[in-house]
């Protein structure tokens, strides 16, 4: 199995998408998830071309794109602004595909006062204005699953392995399969019997830990997820995607949405540096390398 890890990482230290990714080879990582929710790629009009400059960049360093997160500002379900996210997450899965990235993350849409059948429905009706560019481009579309605490009262939600593949039974359709969040997960319980419902619908991952209570996104083995649970279910599953990083607040912490606090008189801490970053980036592949080797898959 491969390590890979997401742009976010570097996302509030970096100036700029090729300091960004010398990070991420910097501390030891070659396989990266493409974090594409930015205004220069999905709404500006230079988008091939600055597309073609950071792919030509990767493969300077000798590393490969492996995974998107399509734009996940927007509810699906909002009637609003569902067609401006359909327009943004189609862009996302033609960038995914100049990149030969395989798969795009799209977040499933939430909506009060719906039954379970009209919740699927609803999500369903979402996903298959994607159809179109995901059957012209081979890109598959991931769901993820979202803990119950992210759902607003009344609202269904995909939060287990078992209500994923029960959705993507309904959806039937062959490019849509799931990702799974261990950090997401972790909120709700054990993980293990989750990644086993998921079995072959299983096509990507988010990897992150916290404490049980928030999605704090915090560096792997430092909080309460069972990762001997989640590799046993990925290793009976047989698994053969990348082990993908989302610990994307090891150091610029936000407990679930709280900032840090601030002390007016005096800001030089309030923010980590780039170079501090890069020191708890080379920590993650490590954590990662030892998880990996624990269980004798890890892959260069």
């Amino acid at each position: 199995m491969k390590l890979a890890t997401t742009t976010g990482d570097f996302a509030m230290y970096a100036s700029s998408w090729e300091e960004c990714l010398k990070g991420i080879h910097d501390a030891g990582f070659r396989y990266v998830d493409f974090g594409v929710a930015n205004r220069e790629f999905l709404y500006d009009d230079g988008w091939r071309d600055r597309t073609k400059r950071l792919m030509e960049y990767a493969e300077s360093l000798g590393m490969k794109f492996i995974q998107m997160h399509s734009p996940d500002n927007i509810d699906p379900l909002d009637p609003v602004r569902q067609d401006e996210l359909v327009e943004i997450t189609a862009r996302s899965i033609e960038i995914a595909a100049m990149m030969g990235i395989p798969q795009t993350v799209v977040h499933f849409g939430s909506c009060r006062g719906l039954s379970k059948e009209e919740f699927y429905k609803k999500n369903l009706e979402f996903y298959s204005r994607l159809f179109p560019a995901m059957e012209s481009t081979g890109v598959n579309v991931l769901v993820e699953n979202s803990p119950r605490a992210h759902a607003p009262e009344g609202c269904w939600c995909l939060s287990t392995g078992e209500e994923l593949a029960d959705f993507l039974h309904f959806a039937d359709h062959p490019l849509l399969h799931a990702v799974w969040d261990t950090g997401h997960g972790n909120l709700d319980g054990p993980q293990y019997e989750s990644i086993i419902a998921l079995g072959s619908e299983l096509r990507g991952l988010h990897i992150h830990d916290n404490g049980g209570r928030a999605d704090e996104h915090a560096l792997p083995l430092s909080g309460t997820v069972s990762f001997d649970g989640v590799m046993h279910g990925l290793l009976e599953i047989g698994y053969s995607g990348y082990f993908t990083f989302e610990a994307v607040r090891i150091l610029d912490y936000k407990n679930g949405q709280a900032p840090r606090r601030r002390y007016e008189a005096d800001r030089r801490l309030r923010h980590p540096t780039f170079e501090l970053q890069l020191e708890a980036e080379k920590l993650l592949y490590a954590i990662g390398k030892h998880i990996l080797c624990s269980y004798g898959v890890f892959e260069e």
